[in-house]
């Protein structure tokens, strides 16, 4: 038995962020392929935040994202420290149309300012605690077209 594990604590640290980001990219894939409507949009190298409110835990993590925007759902593909991904998230406009959809969660409220574009929503396993997703540094045309695409869709809060 060796006198330091630490080398080895390192070791099956990078194996675990290998494996975790190949797992991620296969997944994106079949998401890609699978979900991907005539005219979806794709948005790439989002920075952004996500904070978690789970009553007396709070979380909050800087991302970079990827968006897959459907007609009736936005996949958000979050990477942390830009190399490690964490997950994809599907937020839906509607229950009404699961088309298309991967684990979806309802999307609750939105908010847009000059240049963000702040996503709330209530994850099942989180009863009564909220998500933010907070998209930043868009440009003006990228938040028209998330401003086009929200409108009606969802509650708009200011």
């Amino acid at each position: 038995m060796p006198d330091n594990i630490f080398p080895y604590f390192i070791i099956v640290f990078f194996l675990f962020a290998i494996g975790k980001s190949v797992y991620y990219f296969i997944e994106k894939k079949k998401i890609l392929k699978n979900c991907k409507q005539t005219n979806s949009i794709e948005l790439k190298n989002i920075s952004g935040t996500i904070f978690t409110d789970q009553g007396n835990k709070k979380n909050f993590e800087w991302c970079s994202f990827n968006l897959l925007i459907n007609e009736n759902s936005i996949f958000l593909f979050s990477t942390s420290f830009h190399f490690i991904p964490l997950k994809t998230t599907n937020l839906l406009f509607s229950n009404k149309n699961r088309k298309n959809t991967r684990k979806p969660t309802l999307l609750r409220e939105y908010k847009i300012d000059n240049n963000s574009v702040e996503l709330v929503y209530y994850p099942e396993y989180l009863m009564n605690r909220h998500k933010k997703i907070t998209l930043e540094n868009l440009n003006q045309e990228q938040i028209l077209m998330l401003e086009n695409l929200l409108d009606g869709k969802s509650r708009r809060f200011y």
